[in-house]
């Protein structure tokens, strides 16, 4: 008898369900780009939405937020924990 092959199981669904999807901020969302002072960068966003966004600011070199709950009609920031990185964006998570 010959052996038969049997393939494994894939994971790669499963990951890709537990990260979540990111994706581009909706237009009613506002993102502006602030200085903090000594290097620090932020991203101040005003959910002009009908509903709560939530939301990250992915930062250059450097480590991004964790992912904020915004509420219609109010405003967080999203900044930088060290200094000098880049801004690259803001997405939904």
């Amino acid at each position: 008898m010959g052996t038969q092959a049997v393939a494994a199981p894939s994971t790669t669904a499963g990951s890709a369900q537990s990260v979540g999807a990111l994706g581009a901020v909706p237009s009613c969302v506002k993102v502006t780009r602030a200085h903090q002072g000594e290097g620090y960068k932020t991203y101040k966003v005003k959910n002009n939405c009908s509903s709560t966004k939530r939301l990250k600011g992915i930062f250059k070199y450097g480590y991004d937020t964790s992912c904020h709950s915004v509420k219609a009609g109010k405003s967080d920031q999203l900044s930088s924990t060290q200094p000098w990185v880049g801004w690259d964006k803001v997405v939904t998570c």
